[in-house]
């Protein structure tokens, strides 16, 4: 049988060691929701199936550059496998890769020419980028073809969901 002086002694120490846990923590030990604090953009990146993840487009919309959102199915409908679509929304203009099916690059390649920082073109009938100020171009995936560009154009990544796209000013792939 647990005498008076054992229980005290054991209900002092709970709770101090709620409110030790509490203090150190600035949380109490109550249930509370686990992506508190959480970014919802990189969680949904890493867990796009996630439940939580249904109504989020991680990143910014893609935008034309007029200014209006760009739709999936329109976007797909609209171009065939091989076009380089152009998309605002980040610092910089980036290409839309629309691919075999049709459908969505997981990417989309950076405008910024990393010779200067011009903004590159996408020339169709060459099937390459090319900066219109030192004249750098590049091929249908930003690699260099003839400088004075040293490196690849960059990539960002490209989210889909509910028909909407976004942008993601980071590697594809980081997540």
């Amino acid at each position: 049988m647990v005498n008076r002086r054992r229980f005290f002694r054991y209900a002092a120490g709970s709770a101090f060691t709620a409110a030790g846990f509490h203090w150190l923590t600035g949380r109490s030990a109550t249930a509370r929701d686990p992506l508190e604090g959480v970014d919802l953009d990189q969680f949904c990146l890493k867990y796009p199936y996630n439940s939580r993840c249904e109504d989020v487009l991680p990143g910014v919309p893609a935008t034309a550059p007029e200014g209006d959102a760009y739709s999936l199915s329109a976007l797909l409908e609209r171009n065939e496998a091989g076009a380089r679509v152009p998309a605002a929304g980040l610092d910089n203009l980036t290409y839309l890769v629309i691919n075999e099916g049709p459908e969505l690059a997981p990417y989309g390649i950076s405008a910024k020419c990393t010779h200067l920082g011009c903004t590159v073109d996408w020339n169709p009938e060459e099937n390459a980028f090319v900066c219109p100020c030192h004249g750098s171009r590049f091929d249908e995936n930003g690699q260099v073809v003839d400088g004075p560009a040293a490196d690849p154009l960059a990539r960002v990544t490209v989210t889909t969901n509910q028909d909407q796209i976004g942008l993601v000013n980071a590697p594809p792939g980081k997540y």
